[in-house]
C-alpha cells in the first residue's frame, strides 16, 4: 500500500509523515528492525540484488516474512535494485510474476528494462527507484515517474537546501523522496562506480562490490593510507531539518551489518522521530550509535560542508577509539577497560535483541507458503530481430578541448564536446562555442545538480543540436519536450534488449549505448529495436568512479579545509594511487567538473567490432585531454583517420595492428570476463 504524501502544517509533524526505513540482511535482522520499530524493511533475495555478500532471504521464507512484517504493521520493500543481463530475463518474470502473487509493498530498481517490464506486465507492483540511479535533479524525477516510480531514493551527496528542493518538486508531482540518514558513504557517486568491476568483475552494479575504496593503498605524500575511506553518514542530528524539507522516508543503510547494529540504530532513529512528533527536544546522544560498528560519524554531505573532515584513515570498527578519546585513555590498561566495557554493551544488546525477537515467528500460517512450483509468466512479445548491418559504423568522437572543435567540420564523423558538471558557470562560454561550431554535438556528463541542471535546459533551448548524448536522464526529459534526438550515454548502463525498448518506447530516444561492463557472451543475444542505433565506446579513458568530494586532500594535498564553489569551477588537478593489491589509478580533476577516478590504461576494444558487427551501428573514440598513461604516437587527426580506416575493412589484420601501435599501452580485460 502506497502512503499518500501529507504537507506538514505549522502545528508540528505526525508519524504517518515519515517513514523509517531499516536494512534487511537476514532474516534475524528483519526481527530486530521490526522489534525497534521500523515502519518498512528493505530486503533482498539470494538473487537479483545489490548487496549479495548479504545472507539475504529465500523465495520460500518471504511470505513468512511478510506475514511477520505485515501482523507489526511493517511493510516490506524487494531489492532489485541490479542491473538484468539478457540471459536473466526470464526468470525476472518468473519472479516478478511470482511476486504479485504476493502482498509485497514495493519493489526497489535501478535497471530500466526492469522497471519498463513491471509497467508493462506487472502494474500492481510498486515501483521504487533505487539509490543506484542516483537521482539528484528534477528532471531524473519526472524521467523515473515515467515507469510510475513512487519514490526515488536521493543521491547520498545532496545538501538539505538541494534536498528540499526535489522534495517539493516531488510532492507536487506525487513523488515520494527518501534519503539515506545513517550507515556506510561511498566515495563515488552510485550507479556511476566500476572500480571494483574493472578490477575482477565485481561490478557494483551487480551487487557484488569488493569496496576497493576500503582498501590499503601507497602511504600518499600527505601520510594516508586509505585515501578513499570515507566516514560513515549520521543525520542523527539533522531530523529537524531533514522533516523540515519535506523528506517522508528515511532510510537506514546497512545490509550486510548485523542484527544487534540493525536494532541500535534503528531504535534510536525511532525515538528520535517520536521525539519531534511528540515536540520534546531532540536528543544529541550519540552513545549507543558510536557502540556498534561506525566508522566515526559524519553529515557533511547533507551539511554542504565537504571536504577533509569526511575522511578517516581506517576502515575499520572506530568505537574503541572513540571511548578512549572521550575518557581520555592514557594507558593500555585504561583502553583494555574501554575494550572490555564495549563487549559487554554489545553483548547486553545482542542478548537484548534475541530476547524481543525470540517469538518472531515467520513461518506463515497459510497454507502454501512457498512461491516455488507453477506459475503463470506473461509471455513477452519476440523481440524482433535486428537487421544485419551492413554499412561502415559511424564514428563519433568526444573532445574537451575547445581547440579541437574545428574537427566537427568535418562531414565523416560526429563530434561530441565534453560538457562540465559545473554547467551554469561556463553557460556564456558554451553559447559563443556552439553557435560557431554549428555541427559540434553536446555531450551531458552522469551529474547534474541544481542550477547546473537548469543551465543545461536553457542551453539545450537555446542550441537546439540535432543529436545530443547524456548520461543524465534528467537531460533527456528536457530533450524529449523539445523534440531533439537524443542517445543515452554509456553510463546510463543498457543492459538488456528491455532497456533499449524502454528508452525508445517510453522516452523518444533515438539510441543508446551498450554498456562497457558486459563481455561478448553478455552482448550476444542483446537485440536493437527497429530505427534505433546501437552505440559502443570502444576507445576510452576507463572512468572507475566519480564524486564530489575532494580526492586531492588525502592524496595530493590542498591547502582549503574543505570546498567552496571556486573549487570546482577552477580547480585542474591529476595525481596517481597505488593500491597495494593491483595498478594505479589515476586521480584526475578537470575545470568545471567533480574528481574523477580512472585506470592507468585506457580501453581499446577492437574486437567487439567483429564479435558483434551487426549490432552496433555507431562507435565512439573518447579523445578528452584525460592523462593517463596510455600514449598516442600519431595526432588526434590521424588518429580518427586509422578508425575510420579500420571501420570501413575491419577484418583487414593491417589496419588492427596499425591501430594498436598507435595507442600503446592498454587493456580490454572487462570485455573478456564481463559482469
Amino acid at each position: 500500500m502506497i502512503k499518500s504524501i501529507v504537507s506538514h502544517g505549522t502545528d508540528g509533524f505526525t508519524r504517518d509523515q515519515f517513514e523509517l526505513l531499516a536494512p534487511g540482511g537476514d532474516v534475524e535482522s528483519i526481527k530486530a528492525a521490526i522489534a525497534a520499530g521500523a515502519d518498512a524493511i528493505y530486503c533482498g533475495l539470494d538473487r537479483f540484488n545489490a548487496r549479495n555478500r548479504a545472507a539475504n532471504l529465500t523465495i520460500d521464507n518471504l511470505k513468512g516474512i511478510l506475514t511477520l512484517a505485515h501482523r507489526n504493521q511493517c511493510q516490506i520493500f524487494l531489492t532489485l535494485n541490479v542491473l538484468i543481463l539478457e540471459s536473466e530475463i526470464p526468470a525476472v518474470m518468473r519472479l516478478l510474476a511470482q511476486l504479485a502473487e504476493t502482498d509485497i509493498d514495493g519493489v526497489i530498481i535501478q535497471d530500466l528494462g526492469l522497471g519498463y517490464l513491471v509497467k508493462k506486465h506487472f502494474p500492481s507492483l510498486d515501483v521504487h527507484a533505487s539509490t543506484q540511479l542516483n537521482t539528484h535533479n528534477s528532471g531524473q524525477i519526472d524521467f523515473l515517474s515515467k515507469l510510475n516510480a513512487s519514490r526515488v531514493n536521493l543521491s547520498r551527496e545532496l545538501n538539505i537546501d538541494e534536498i528540499r528542493h526535489l522534495s517539493e518538486y516531488g510532492r507536487a508531482r506525487n513523488v515520494l523522496m527518501e534519503v539515506f540518514v545513517h550507515g556506510s558513504y561511498c566515495i563515488g557517486f552510485s550507479g556511476l562506480c566500476y572500480i571494483s568491476s574493472a578490477r575482477n568483475g565485481a561490478s557494483g552494479n551487480r551487487g557484488r562490490c569488493s569496496q576497493p575504496c576500503r582498501e590499503q593503498y601507497q602511504t600518499t605524500s600527505q601520510g594516508y593510507n586509505y585515501p578513499l575511506n570515507m566516514k560513515d553518514n549520521s543525520a542523527f542530528g539533522d531530523l529537524q531539518a531533514l522533516a523540515d524539507a519535506g523528506v517522508y522516508s528515511l532510510k537506514v543503510e546497512g545490509r550486510i551489518k548485523k542484527p544487534h547494529y540493525v536494532f541500535t540504530v534503528v531504535d534510536n532513529w525511532r525515538k528520535q522521530i517520536d521525539r519531534l512528533c511528540d515536540g520534546q527536544e531532540l536528543s544529541n546522544n550519540t552513545e549507543e550509535l558510536y557502540t556498534v560498528f561506525n566508522r566515526d560519524f559524519t553529515n557533511g554531505f547533507l551539511q554542504g560542508e565537504i571536504g577533509k573532515s569526511m575522511y578517516i584513515d581506517n576502515p575499520r570498527d572506530h568505537a574503541v577509539k572513540h571511548f578512549t578519546k572521550i575518557y581520555q585513555c592514557t594507558s593500555a590498561e585504561n583502553v583494555q577497560t574501554v575494550k572490555k566495557a564495549l563487549y559487554d554493551k554489545k553483548t547486553d544488546i545482542i542478548e537484548n535483541v534475541a530476547a524481543r525477537t525470540a517469538g518472531m515467528d515467520i513461518t506463515s500460517s497459510s497454507k502454501g507458503a512457498s512461491l516455488k512450483g507453477a506459475i503463470d509468466t506473461p509471455t513477452l512479445e519476440p523481440l524482433e530481430k535486428h537487421s544485419r548491418f551492413e554499412n561502415p559504423q559511424r564514428l563519433s568522437v568526444l573532445i574537451s578541448n575547445t581547440d579541437e572543435a574545428y574537427l566537427s567540420a568535418r562531414n565523416d564523423i560526429d563530434v561530441y564536446f565534453q560538457l562540465p558538471m559545473g554547467l551554469k558557470a561556463e553557460l556564456p562560454n558554451l553559447f559563443e562555442l556552439f553557435e560557431g561550431n554549428p555541427n559540434l554535438k553536446p555531450w551531458f556528463p552522469a551529474i547534474l545538480i541544481g542550477d547546473d541542471f537548469e543551465a543545461a535546459r536553457m542551453l539545450l533551448d537555446k542550441i537546439k543540436p540535432e543529436l545530443l548524448i547524456t548520461n543524465n536522464s534528467g537531460v533527456a526529459t528536457i530533450a524529449q519536450s523539445l523534440n531533439l534526438n537524443w542517445i543515452a550515454g554509456d553510463q546510463m548502463n543498457s543492459c538488456n534488449s528491455y532497456t533499449l525498448k524502454c528508452l525508445q518506447e517510453e522516452y523518444t530516444a533515438s539510441g543508446a549505448f551498450l554498456s562497457n561492463e558486459l563481455s561478448k557472451k553478455q552482448l550476444n543475444y542483446i537485440q536493437r529495436p527497429s530505427q534505433f542505433r546501437a552505440f559502443y565506446n570502444v576507445y576510452h579513458p576507463n572512468t572507475l568512479l566519480t564524486s564530489r568530494q575532494c580526492l586531492f586532500q588525502q592524496t595530493e594535498g590542498c591547502k582549503k579545509i574543505k570546498l567552496n564553489k571556486g573549487c570546482l569551477r577552477r580547480c585542474d588537478k591529476r595525481t596517481s594511487i597505488l593500491n597495494l593489491k593491483d595498478n594505479p589509478y589515476v586521480v584526475d580533476k578537470q575545470k568545471g567538473s567533480y574528481n574523477s577516478l580512472y585506470s592507468d590504461l585506457n580501453v581499446l576494444n577492437l574486437d567487439v567490432l567483429s564479435d558483434h558487427s551487426d549490432l552496433f551501428t555507431d562507435v565512439m573514440i573518447d579523445l578528452r585531454d584525460i592523462q593517463t598513461e596510455t600514449k598516442h604516437h600519431v595526432s588526434n587527426e590521424k588518429l580518427i583517420d586509422l578508425f575510420l580506416a579500420f571501420l570501413r575493412q575491419p577484418n583487414l589484420v593491417e589496419h588492427f595492428d596499425t591501430l594498436q601501435q598507435a595507442i600503446t599501452p592498454t587493456r580490454n580485460q572487462q570485455y573478456r570476463k564481463g559482469v
